[in-house]
């Protein structure tokens, strides 16, 4: 079934650039009371995870049933991360508390989480049950609580974001198996940490009247280019994803006002250490109104959560319910899973992994008669 949260433009693109890719429906996942906890070793690969809202409640935020993280795996199973936050509340019992974060690896083996016990971020590998602590702890009930997180590249690396009351982001980047964590520049993203040469691609995101930029640290190296401001006549704006010094982005045909009209027009790609902009036409479902890039498959492929309307229904409100994966060369692309779950995801608390080794068809799939988008 279609989930019903909301879109709030600005919060869903800042959550989708730092790789907490926003809600949709996923897998067949159906658990109407609590499910069993996630064991200790011996699970995965996670696809995605998500938070309920408790139908019961007033706010219907993460309370009763739904007071954990829902984790589910290839094979349909769900469990609950009791160990995971799954949100903040306040003393007020008139407030409602801030979402806890989560992560899962491209390859699904691995998730991070914000630990409730100790307010720390701890990495987990599914199968075999290893843990590690990042030495990273969260501030509770201020500036940068909440915050996201995403993995970089296959997993070794981290990336937790947080931002001040001016909502410019602060980044730490860590190293998971070694334990060790330090600060990004203050005001950009991480986007990309090669481990092999330690080059950090970052990004300080585009703005209604700035240009966005990239940044490359290359041992002493520091490079610095402007994003070009608009794709023919579409506005830049939305998640990027970088590997190997080529960022992708896909471009959205009338943001951030007016509805807005998300739906993608343009795959653009990028260097990073020049700004040069190459674009193609996403050959993404006729009936797609919003896509996000979330990371890179390969050189020729990028991977892209998406949201469809449905025949005969209104559009849902938010990405993630089509993973698909595009190729920044001809456009071309190919659904990689389609997440669906019974129960109504909390806001945009969904994030999406597992997807690194998926094999799919061309995009394809019943396709509902585009609907008015935007300011019409």
């Amino acid at each position: 079934m279609s989930l019903t949260t909301h879109l709030r433009t600005a919060a869903v693109l800042t959550l989708a650039a730092v790789g907490c890719t926003v809600p949709a429906s996923a897998a067949g996942a159906s658990a109407a009371e609590r499910p069993p906890a996630l064991p200790s070793w011996g699970v995965g690969p996670a696809t995605f995870a998500y938070l309920c809202a408790n139908a019961k409640d007033r706010d219907l935020i993460p309370s009763g049933p739904c007071d954990s993280w829902r984790l589910v795996t290839a094979d349909g199973s769900i469990f609950s991360v009791p160990e995971a936050l799954a949100w903040e509340k306040y003393k007020d019992p008139d407030l409602v508390g801030e979402p806890g974060a989560l992560a899962i690896s491209p390859d699904g083996t691995r998730v991070a989480y914000h630990q409730a016990d100790d307010d720390h971020v701890v990495v987990r590998d599914l199968s075999s049950g290893e843990t590690w602590t990042i030495p990273y702890k969260v501030p509770r009930g201020s500036v940068g609580s909440p915050f996201t997180m995403r993995f970089v590249r296959d997993g070794s690396g981290l990336a937790i974001t947080s931002t001040d009351s001016s909502d410019v982001p602060t980044v730490t980047f860590a190293q998971v198996e070694a334990e060790t964590a330090r600060r990004m520049p203050k005001g950009w993203t991480l986007l990309d940490a090669d481990p092999a040469s330690g080059r950090l691609t970052l990004l300080k995101s585009p703005e209604l009247e700035d240009r966005g930029t990239f940044r490359t640290t290359d041992g002493d190296r520091v490079t610095t280019v402007k994003i070009p401001a608009k794709a023919g006549k579409h506005l830049i704006w939305g998640a990027f994803a970088a590997r190997d010094g080529r960022a992708a982005n896909l471009v959205p045909k009338d943001p951030p006002a007016c509805g807005p009209d998300m739906t993608p027009v343009w795959l653009a790609v990028f260097s990073t250490r020049t700004g040069k902009m190459t674009t193609v036409k996403p050959k993404l479902p006729a009936d797609v109104y919003r896509a996000d890039v979330i990371d890179w498959l390969g050189r020729e492929e990028v991977v892209a959560a998406a949201g469809r309307e449905r025949p005969g229904k209104a559009p849902d409100a938010v990405v993630g319910s089509y993973v698909y994966a595009v190729n920044v060369s001809t456009g071309a692309s190919r659904l990689l899973t389609k997440l669906s779950t019974t129960e109504q995801v909390y806001e945009d608390r969904l994030v999406v992994g597992g997807y690194a080794a998926a094999q799919g068809p061309v995009a394809g799939g019943k396709a509902a008669k585009p609907g008015d988008r935007g300011c019409g």
